[in-house]
């Protein structure tokens, strides 16, 4: 059984790497043996239907972010649009008299870090799309095949969030801005709250203008290392643990002793989020004449690996495997038997990915308004 030992909290810098922030000194009391199995795909949509399927995602909240000075109001489902093979997050230009927050008066004022953001119901000029996983991830790979609109103001986003309390968020893909670089700049990007007020670590680089063919935006969050890709090519990598003198710690496994934690490192499970947002006038980006609406974000599908070694899997004991009902559950092996009484609950969601072969006893319930999916997949554990 591995031990972490947290001693103490210091305080550091270094530009070594993507610049941690440093936090806790911890020790390792034995050697950390990192994840390599292989990659299992467990989750995705490729948005083949004429409609979101309500299954996997729900609407996000109607209400703008006021801190970042959004102007859009998000609806549900009016500006989204599933057509040949993809999904449609539409941005429009239209008059709409709405609240910020539904549970609030509307004459409430509201504030963010103490500046005020105006009332609580407000016309709104622009409305567009917000959808969110229904279920949280753990540790994987994210990717989604993504092309973005072009314009100024818009402001499209890929990215994953536990939600409050605990302020962990890592923002995949942000583009905003005045064209051409609204585009072409990539923004990646972590939230983190650590004790001490909400923060942010970004890092961001210039490429091809993204707006004129998808590309494949991908996240590898396991628990010691985050790298964001673009069409296979690493932009950016953070690691959990560092040395003592600034050094990231990448090896495998990771030997016993001192290390410094970079506090921007997330840990909770989190939600896929897709949005297109319309940047505020405060931000000297928002959009003008120039800005075509509508306008799109054109998502081809979005996908979610998991790491599992393919082992005989024989449950006799629910307890085994037993399901969160907020994170995504599956179970993967090569031939996976369940021998007990094992109950899916209404409201409860169960993946079963098996290589060679699937046998649910006289046990085995999935309760009505329960989501359970079996499937065999000969090659679900060859590749790396």
């Amino acid at each position: 059984m591995k031990r972490i030992i947290i001693l103490t909290l210091i305080s550091w810098s270094s530009n070594i790497y993507s610049q941690p922030c440093a936090g806790q000194t911890i020790f390792l009391t034995e050697p950390f043996q990192c994840n390599l199995n292989p990659w299992v795909l467990v989750f995705e949509d490729n948005f083949d239907g004429n409609s979101l399927d309500l299954t996997k995602w729900e609407y996000g909240p109607k209400r703008i972010r006021i801190c970042n000075n959004e102007q859009q109001y998000y609806t549900s489902g009016n500006n989204i649009e599933v057509s040949n093979g993809s999904l449609k997050l539409i941005a429009k230009e239209e008059v709409l008299f709405a609240k910020v927050y539904h549970w609030k008066p509307e004459n409430e004022h509201l504030y963010c870090n103490g500046n005020f953001r105006g009332i609580n119901a407000r016309w709104f000029n622009y409305t567009s799309a917000n959808i969110q996983s229904i279920k949280k991830f753990p540790h994987g790979r994210f990717e989604a095949k993504i092309k973005i609109p072009k314009g100024r103001g818009f402001w499209p986003a890929f990215w994953t969030y536990a939600g409050n309390p605990v302020y962990n968020e890592i923002d995949i893909l942000e583009f905003w801005g005045i064209p051409p670089t609204q585009s072409t700049r990539h923004r990646m990007n972590i939230h983190y709250d650590y004790g001490d007020g909400r923060k942010d670590c970004a890092t961001n680089y210039n490429g091809t203008d993204f707006s004129q063919d998808f590309h494949i935006f991908g996240l590898i969050w396991d628990e010691n290392k985050i790298e964001w890709f673009v069409d296979g090519v690493i932009k950016r990598t953070d690691t959990r643990l560092y040395s003592t003198i600034g050094q990231p710690v990448t090896v495998c496994p990771i030997p016993h002793g001192f290390y410094v934690m970079n506090k921007i490192y997330t840990m909770d499970p989190m939600r896929i989020i897709l949005n297109l947002a319309i940047r505020g006038d405060e931000e000297d980006d928002g959009p003008d004449s120039s800005t075509p609406f509508p306008s799109q974000m054109e998502v081809e599908w979005v996908r979610y690996y998991q790491r599992h070694s393919c082992q005989d899997i024989s449950i006799i004991d629910a307890t085994q495997y037993p399901l969160d009902n907020t994170v995504f559950n599956v179970i993967v092996g090569d031939n996976i038997n369940i021998h007990c009484n094992y109950i899916i609950q209404s409201g409860q969601q169960l993946d079963i990915i098996a290589k060679s072969s699937i046998t649910l006893g006289p046990g085995f319930i999935a309760e009505s308004g329960s989501t359970f999916s079996a499937r065999m997949e000969p090659t679900v554990c060859g590749s790396n």
